[in-house]
């Protein structure tokens, strides 16, 4: 609180035809901002009296119509009471708050401190009338042209509103869905009848109980709505809600719950839930109307399945355990459920869809049986079996301790042993080799080393490493399950 004198001052009216005028107490300036943002302080109301310390800086603009030209006047009150008008000048810009008046600003500022605390306002100005069509800032119902005042937000800005007590009650809501009248029983479509309260909330912690019914009064007995027939037959097949199992077409009851329809079946039919587990797939893409189908019914895959709430079989085909609840193994598919589109809004997608837009589909599987899994089977043995090659071939031709590098190399009567090298789509140089020389009872490594980085100054055969060694037993051993897991083509 200020301990300067204070002054009674009246904040004049706007000039006449003036638009969006405005009045405000200075106490700071931030040139980083436009116009009237630049001016720090209080709002004043044009017509209402103030107490002000002595030295009090008040800005006034009153912008003509089209915004084209603006007049500022600057007050400063002083000690004697009387206001000492620093500039009054009307500006041809429609930034009125150039160079020249915040340099005026700065002037001020710097000569006369502005004081703490707010103004207290001794007397009110008579409220402004709202002169366009609008929306009252309190009940948000429409208000006609000088129907109602103008107030000023925090903002700045000035809201029409109506005057105080003269809001109407909100208007009605009307039903979003279809239900029966709480008063009379008649049906109401959706959209047809009004929301009321039909029984109030008895604490605070409780809600009360919202009914729907008629917009007026309601009609006769005769001339009311029945409900509606019976739930009707679904026309595809579908999941039923009840038990999980699969309704045939035609076989089942279209109910609607909330926005939706579901289907179940008729009442006490459900049958036992089928030994079904459910794994989930997504998809990255965009969105489009039909989407297609993630694995057909019958489709035979290794998959983690999640078992928390049902154990899965250990006898299953290919069962690893992973971990508490979750298990590896080779299923079947039964049928999806309907796919979901999933946009990544604020990162809630399921967690094979985070970070991105797409489908996502939830497949019902059962075990495989013996017969079905039997390739995937077959192709993962094989797999493991090609692996422990890779790793004795690793073993004993890469890196051994007896093997020498020849300053030449003669192949000459040597066989290439095929040992299942593959060539990456993104490898541009030769696989390496195994060369066997059963005549001379050595074998030849041959080991790519022509790629930007490498040694050349070590090949001794054009881009290539070639290491000789001892042919001995445990390599004559590999050598002949490589030719057995590998037979020559042709």
């Amino acid at each position: 609180m200020s301990n300067a004198p204070e002054c009674a001052v009246e904040i004049p009216a706007p000039d006449q035809g003036t638009v969006k005028p405005w009045r405000k107490r200075l106490t700071g300036l931030d040139e980083s901002q436009p116009g009237a943002m630049s001016c720090e302080g209080d709002w004043l109301e044009a017509g209402a009296t103030y107490q002000m310390p002595v030295g009090t800086l008040v800005v006034l603009c009153d912008p003509l119509p089209g915004g084209a030209r603006k007049r500022v006047r600057i007050w400063r009150v002083k000690k004697d009471g009387t206001i000492k008008e620093e500039r009054d000048s009307t500006l041809g810009s429609p930034n009125a708050f150039g160079a020249s008046v915040r340099g005026t600003l700065r002037r001020l500022i710097s000569q006369h401190l502005p004081q703490k605390g707010a103004v207290r306002q001794t007397s009110a100005a008579a409220p402004r009338v709202n002169e366009r069509d609008g929306t009252c800032s309190q009940c948000r119902q429409p208000l006609a042209a000088r129907a109602g005042i103008l107030e000023r937000n925090h903002r700045g800005y000035m809201d029409p509103r109506h005057r105080p007590g003269q809001c109407p009650p909100p208007p009605p809501r009307t039903n979003d869905y279809a239900q029966a009248c709480g008063l009379c029983g008649g049906w109401l479509e959706a959209g047809r009848g009004v929301l009321y309260t039909a029984v109030p909330a008895f604490a605070a912690s409780s809600t009360p109980l919202i009914k729907a019914r008629h917009p007026q009064h309601c009609p006769p007995p005769e001339e009311r709505f029945a409900p509606p027939p019976a739930p009707r037959a679904n026309a595809r097949e579908q999941d039923c809600r009840l038990c999980g199992n699969l309704v045939p077409a035609g076989a089942g009851l279209l109910e609607r719950h909330g926005p939706v329809w579901e289907v179940r079946h008729p009442e006490g039919t459900c049958p036992p839930k089928e030994e079904l587990w459910e794994i989930t797939r997504g998809r990255p893409g965009r969105f489009h109307p039909r989407p297609e189908r993630w694995a057909a019914s019958g489709t035979v895959l290794r998959s983690t399945v999640y078992d928390h709430d049902r154990p899965f079989p250990t006898d299953a085909p290919g069962f690893r355990r992973l971990r508490t609840g979750e298990v590896s193994a080779i299923v079947t598919t039964v049928r999806e459920r309907a796919p979901e589109y999933c946009r990544d809004e604020d990162g809630d997608n399921p967690g094979c869809l985070i970070g991105e837009n797409g489908w996502f589909f939830r497949i019902l599987v059962r075990p495989a049986t013996a017969e079905e899994a039997a390739d995937i089977l077959a192709e993962e043995d094989t797999a493991r079996r090609r692996a422990s090659l890779a790793a004795r071939r690793r073993q004993m031709f890469e890196h051994p301790d007896d093997s020498e590098i020849p300053d030449t190399v003669d192949l000459t009567g040597t066989v290439q042993i095929d040992f299942g090298a593959l060539r990456s789509l993104h490898q541009h140089w030769p696989d390496d080799e195994l060369h066997l020389d059963e005549q001379s009872g050595t074998v030849w490594f041959l080991r790519y080393n022509g790629a930007d980085g490498d040694d050349w100054s070590v090949n001794n055969l054009s881009s290539f490493i070639a290491r000789r060694m001892p042919l001995t037993e445990q390599r004559a051993q590999l050598i002949a399950d490589l030719r057995a897991e590998y037979p020559p083509s042709g």
